[in-house]
């Protein structure tokens, strides 16, 4: 007969732990990150198309009647605009295909952070017009709720909660 173990983390079975294999990652994880993946491929077609717009001569021509400005100042709006834009816009690709990596790899806080970032984006259907730029826009905004949707599914849930134990027992030294 063995003597329990008492000390936190210890395996008191009295045999060696139990080796935890990597759990298998379900379709719906799968298939929610791709989901995620192309909504970031319509941002990025999105963001070149209303870059293309901005430096289009109708589209200087529409800032100024909408704005008001002249001459230089429009070129200084339109710089500003790009910068901006760009910036903005390849921050945001790198944080949501980097976010929907680690959720791929069942990382639970991953797919809560795509979670926050799907809300959020709901606020921007408000400005979504009839442009290719806007539809691209709604169209990356639909393909990341659902590819959230698809993380929270049954399988993937159940996929997040036995990620977090292989982890676990990982790091005590219970998996290989």
């Amino acid at each position: 007969m063995s003597t329990p173990n008492y000390n936190y983390g210890a395996y008191s079975g009295g045999e060696s732990a139990p080796v935890a294999n990597e759990p298998q990652r379900p379709t719906a994880v799968e298939r929610g990150f791709w989901l995620l993946i192309a909504s970031a491929v319509a941002s990025l077609i999105g963001l070149v198309l209303s870059v293309a717009t901005l430096t289009s001569d109708a589209g200087r021509a529409e800032l100024a009647r909408a704005s008001g400005l002249t001459g230089s100042d429009v070129d200084t709006a339109v710089t500003i605009g790009l910068v901006t834009a760009v910036v903005i816009g390849v921050i945001s690709l790198a944080v949501n295909v980097l976010f929907a990596v680690f959720a791929r790899k069942g990382h639970n806080w991953a797919r809560i952070v795509m979670a926050v970032f799907a809300g959020l984006s709901l606020t921007s259907l408000i400005g979504v017009n009839g442009s290719p730029a806007g539809i691209l826009s709604l169209v990356s905004i639909l393909l990341l709720i659902a590819g959230v949707v698809m993380l929270f599914m049954g399988p993937a849930s159940a996929y997040y909660n036995q990620m977090k134990e292989y982890r676990q027992a990982r790091k005590m030294g219970y998996a290989g």
